[in-house]
């Protein structure tokens, strides 16, 4: 399966229009193994080999229209390590047509499993009502998609507040989607990872936002240039690396090629990752040479710090490394690999963002070349780091009303629990009478279950998704004031602790 972004025309074209309409933005992705709330790793990378150079073709469209593209596409070849080639002739890398509906494109290599008659990136809105700046917008979205890079509004560190009722309601009435495909197209922003590492508003691959779309008012305008942030994420994608004339007989250098990662693979045991790097060393004949994989934070950058020198690197960080002997003077590797298990990453529980690259080393440990870098995530275990809570004293409905506000990771489709406990002043649990809001041990709890439904789901936190209740008359206390506490906790569905709120003070006057 492929992954295919239609940044539909309306999208762009809303703010043509000043928002008068605004058709979806359909965004169908290659099918991932969910491994719900255990351990895996969700690859979302797409990208070229470094060096890669992509041929063009056109499949149709006027001789305006294609100067156009081949004007404001190279754009992006200053910054990454890839370059174009327009054929005035046969099927390319990238076929781009200009007479079917919106503007679209395959994601990176995703081009490669459409058949050679059909198009790879469709340019419907290049046409003379578009203003110049409109144009290069559009051209330069389309091809950072075919680089590999996704949908900045889904980058999973933004925080966009969006007014769901109001984006339900204009695409049920302009486009007849259900709630669900709306989160799907619009809301779900957690498992991407092709994305800046802090989300970038000015990104070429952020869409237009009206206003009346957030609570906050919060909006995105049209963005006609590769930011600062896309550049530097796209350099890091494609690194240049040195490249010499085949005629060299003496300086050792190395050309890369496909590199290829199996996830959730078991080795000795061990569940882990291999990952392998094609590539040609030249000059190398018996020379002790090494290729090693890092691995990385992808949001702060920062490597990953070994703590049990299994896996490492001389400096202490998380690495894997292995020795390879070149028995040529050109010499051509297919089946060079590294296993990284996954406990080396040495990471708890958690849905992490993480890259790694693999680097070739000369006998003096000198680097010849590196891959750039490979996104995924790496989902292990349910996770929340704090639950946070906002009370409310309903005396109309004589009840307390608790919402919990946390974040909960790796616990997609799994069904929760979101216990509220009570306790005296000295933190002694209040004993329950009547077994109504009652615990296995007769102590006082008010319980709701809630099923996350994405890989990362923010509860309570911009709208309200449940609320815990308990009655007055459920405290079970004689007339009288008092000094309370109480608690949330979180539990999955084995009825195992994930987190704890911390103990709240309150006081109750018992009439």
């Amino acid at each position: 399966m492929t992954r295919l972004f239609f940044l539909a025309a309306g999208l762009l074209s809303a703010f043509f229009d000043s928002f008068s309409q605004i058709q979806p933005c359909i965004d169908v992705r290659a099918a991932r193994k969910d491994n719900g709330a255990g351990q895996g790793v969700y690859d979302f990378n797409n990208k070229w080999t470094p060096g890669a150079i992509l041929t063009v073709s056109f499949l149709n469209g006027t001789e305006w229209q294609k100067e156009k593209v081949k004007q404001y596409a190279p754009q992006w070849c200053s910054y990454a390590n890839v370059k174009f080639n327009f054929l005035s002739q046969g099927a390319g890398d990238i076929r781009i047509s200009f007479d079917k509906k919106g503007s679209y494109s395959y994601i990176g290599v995703d081009a490669k499993n459409r058949k050679p008659a059909e198009e790879t990136m469709n340019l419907g809105w290049i046409n003379d009502s578009k203003t110049e700046g409109q144009l290069k917008s559009v051209i330069l979205h389309e091809f950072g998609h075919t680089l590999g890079l996704l949908h900045e509004h889904m980058n999973p560190m933004s925080n966009i507040k969006w007014n769901k009722e109001v984006v339900y309601a204009y695409y049920l009435q302009y486009d007849g989607w259900s709630k669900e495909m709306v989160d799907r197209q619009v809301f779900d922003r957690y498992s991407v990872t092709m994305t800046n590492k802090s989300y970038d508003p000015k990104s070429i691959m952020h869409y237009p936002i009206p206003a009346s779309f957030t609570n906050d008012g919060y909006a995105v305008g049209e963005n006609f240039d590769i930011s600062d942030s896309d550049r530097k994420l796209i350099a890091e994608l494609y690194p240049s690396n040195k490249v010499l004339p085949l005629d060299n007989k003496t300086i050792l250098w190395s050309k890369l090629e496909n590199m290829n990662i199996e996830y959730n693979v078991t080795e000795n045991g061990q569940l882990g990752m291999r990952i392998k790097q094609n590539f040609t060393i030249y000059n190398a004949q018996n020379s002790k040479c090494i290729m090693a994989v890092y691995f990385y934070n992808a949001d702060d950058g920062k490597a990953l710090v070994d703590q049990d020198g299994v896996k490492a690197s001389a400096d202490g960080k998380v690495a894997a490394f292995t020795y390879f002997n070149p028995g040529y003077q050109n010499t051509e590797y297919k089946d060079l690999s590294l296993f990284m298990p996954y406990d080396e990453l040495e990471l708890g529980a958690g849905n992490f963002r993480l890259k790694c690259y693999v680097a070739l080393f000369d006998p003096n440990l000198k680097v010849i070349t590196s891959s750039g870098y490979q996104y995924f995530t790496f989902s292990q275990g349910i996770s929340c780091k704090e639950v946070k809570l906002e009370v409310k004293y309903e005396d109309a409905g004589q009840r307390i009303a608790l919402t919990p506000i946390f974040t909960i990771e790796n616990a997609k489709g799994v069904a929760c629990h979101a216990v509220a406990y009570f306790y005296d002043e000295r933190g002694v649990p209040l004993k329950d009478i009547n077994s109504t809001y009652s615990t296995r041990e007769s102590t006082i709890a008010s319980t709701v279950d809630f099923t996350p439904g994405y890989p990362v789901t923010l509860y309570n936190n911009n709208q309200m998704d449940f609320t815990i209740y308990l009655p007055y008359t459920e405290l079970h206390l004689p007339k009288g004031f008092y000094r309370l506490q109480y608690k949330v906790v979180l539990f999955d569905d084995k009825w195992n602790r994930i987190v704890s709120s911390q103990l709240y003070n309150f006081t109750f006057n018992q009439n």
